[in-house]
């Protein structure tokens, strides 16, 4: 297998993650897919070039052994597309625990995981493109979607700052919101998935000077924080764009 053009990517069996399985297949990279079920493209796809692994990212005690078998067997994986997740409904103070926990694991703390274990290889390498599928959900906050919007926001903090700390390398990790599209999180939404693969390609191919660390949203890039220029925190003084209170 061509290592160059290899793609790990979370989350294939349907939805986005199974449009981008697709996608990316037509294109041609191999693909290492990650799912609970099997993605209907080891079936349709020449089976050198996809290879699917059953595992459950919400048990951390079995996933993780698998991801480090993975790394262990590719050494270096140049693409990482953390797509799966899943979105638990309802008022946030009447969540249960074990809710939050079990979304929290697929959404962050597996992503997190997977993202520790290929960086070491793509800084040797010098390249690694890393998109994680994000959602407008903890820019805008809305009431019943607490747990997603917490734990995709954890997601967030956590791919900039990977981003930040990995900038004197030629890796590129940023957040990708493919939109209101259908999925089985969204089963009556208009978009196709589709729409949001040039925004993927545009990620995948970004240049060695090309952004990192930022979001971006059907051919948009969103901004994630005010603009803070000039506030110094340390001194406890803002700048003009704050509204001041007292």
């Amino acid at each position: 297998m061509n290592t160059t053009k290899t793609v790990l990517l979370t989350g294939a069996s349907s939805g986005v993650g199974k449009s981008l399985a697709h996608h990316l297949y037509d294109l041609g990279y191999d693909l290492i897919l990650l799912s609970r079920r099997e993605p209907d493209i080891v079936k349709i796809g020449d089976r050198e070039l996809v290879e699917f692994i059953s595992t459950d990212l919400s048990k951390p005690d079995r996933a993780t052994g698998i991801i480090d078998d993975i790394v262990n067997r590719y050494e270096y994986i140049p693409y990482v597309i953390n797509n799966a997740g899943i979105n638990t409904g309802g008022h946030l103070d009447r969540q249960k625990w074990d809710t939050i926990e079990h979304d929290l694991n697929i959404n962050a703390r597996m992503p997190w995981y997977v993202m520790k274990k290929v960086l070491p290889a793509m800084r040797e390498e010098n390249f690694g493109r890393i998109i994680n599928i994000t959602s407008g959900a903890p820019l805008n906050c809305y009431p019943g979607f607490g747990v997603y919007s917490a734990t995709k926001g954890m997601l967030n903090t956590m791919t900039v700052t990977l981003a930040r700390e990995n900038e004197g390398h030629n890796i590129k990790i940023n957040l990708m919101s493919p939109g209101p599209v259908r999925s089985e999180m969204a089963p009556h939404a208009k978009l196709n998935p589709a729409i949001c693969h040039p925004t993927l390609d545009y990620l995948m191919n970004l240049p060695e000077s090309g952004d990192t660390g930022g979001f971006y949203w059907l051919g948009y890039k969103v901004p994630l924080f005010p603009d803070l220029e000039g506030v110094q925190w340390l001194e406890g003084i803002g700048n003009e764009k704050l509204k001041r209170i007292l």
